[in-house]
């Protein structure tokens, strides 16, 4: 049986990468529209001060999903770190809370070609509608869909919707499995859509 990588193992500088981290328990840490607006001001802060690219997000109650390229590896890990623990700080300070909320643990997935950020893009965007909180992804004002549907949002940076090629009619894409299981990692849908591998991006 062959050995199961480590997230460590699987990140590179240069990689692109579907990133998901969640509470303790499944504690809801992010209550209301000003939680959100923190997180996305301190998400955005860190996304500057580390350099990596955001192409797709969603915030949930008790996780976060961001679909990313990353530079330097080791960078964006501290990124990640310095994002959930000055989130925490405010969390605790209004909330008159204690003790850890995050797992201390990000779950990362390589992406390896357009094709599968689209798709991963179209899963992490619709997590509030699996979940019942709408009916329709672009009622969610804390992910990157009305950004895709034409709406201004300085987080999100462009990859070129418009050139992307088809994803692969097996792909279901709302499939938990496919994206947060790892089942996806070295399958048919990481192959490279041409002979000169063109990357996501």
């Amino acid at each position: 049986m062959a050995a199961r990588l480590t997230r460590n193992d699987l990140l590179y500088d240069g990689c692109f990468a579907h990133v998901i981290s969640r509470s303790i328990g499944k504690q809801n840490i992010l209550r209301d529209q000003e939680d959100f607006n923190k997180f996305l001001k301190i998400l955005k802060e860190v996304k500057k001060d580390s350099g990596f690219r955001l192409f797709h997000y969603c915030l949930m109650p008790n996780h976060f999903h961001i679909a990313v390229s990353i530079p330097e590896v080791r960078s964006f890990s501290k990124a990640i770190q310095q994002l959930k623990s000055r989130y925490i700080y405010y969390y605790h300070f209004k909330y008159r809370a204690s003790g850890p909320a995050w797992r201390e643990r990000f779950k990362s997935l390589i992406i390896e070609n357009d094709s599968y950020m689209y798709a991963c893009g179209i899963y992490i965007e619709n997590n509030p509608v699996a979940a019942g909180i709408v009916k329709n992804s672009v009622e969610w004002k804390y992910s990157s869909k009305r950004y895709y549907c034409g709406e201004e949002d300085d987080l999100v940076d462009s990859y070129g919707t418009k050139n992307l090629p088809g994803i692969p009619d097996e792909l279901d894409l709302c499939d938990e499995e496919v994206f947060e299981n790892e089942i996806g990692i070295g399958s048919g849908y990481f192959k490279y859509l041409t002979r000169e591998g063109r990357r996501a991006g």
